[in-house]
């Protein structure tokens, strides 16, 4: 966290801290197999806003259910992620491809133009003179 002021710790979150990054021991009265969930919690003046502990039990049925939940959600997460990245390295793949085509075009067009201008410049004077009074 960001603290103010240099050399002074860091406020305490308000948040519960994730299950198997505690600082010490369970809880009094919490079992070894519980963790802890953040729910709301009654700020003084109002508002709300943070969150308090909710011990839940590792062997219950919700807390299956809700690992079950997210583990489903974060592979969906990752395999979505994976699959932008597919898309993204096919979409550079294509315009590299159309990229070097159409350099290729723009140095055609070059030569022809050249060619044409060298053509153009031997062109008798009279002849253009002749040709633009045809205009």
């Amino acid at each position: 966290c960001f603290s103010p002021h240099p050399g002074t710790p860091a406020p305490e979150s308000s948040w519960a801290r994730p299950a198997g990054k505690k600082t010490g021991g369970p809880a009094p009265g919490s079992s070894a197999n519980s963790v802890h969930l953040a729910t709301p919690r009654a700020r003084a003046g109002g508002g709300g806003g943070g969150k308090a502990k909710k011990s839940v039990d590792k062997n219950s049925n919700e807390y299956r259910v809700r690992r079950e939940r997210n583990n489903i959600a974060v592979r969906k997460s990752r395999d979505k992620a994976k699959q932008r990245n597919v898309e993204t390295q096919q979409k550079v793949l294509e315009l590299t491809s159309d990229n070097d085509r159409l350099r290729k075009r723009v140095e055609q067009l070059s030569r022809e133009l050249d060619t044409l201008r060298g053509i153009f410049r031997q062109l008798p004077e009279s002849s253009l003179v002749k040709a633009m009074g045809n205009c």
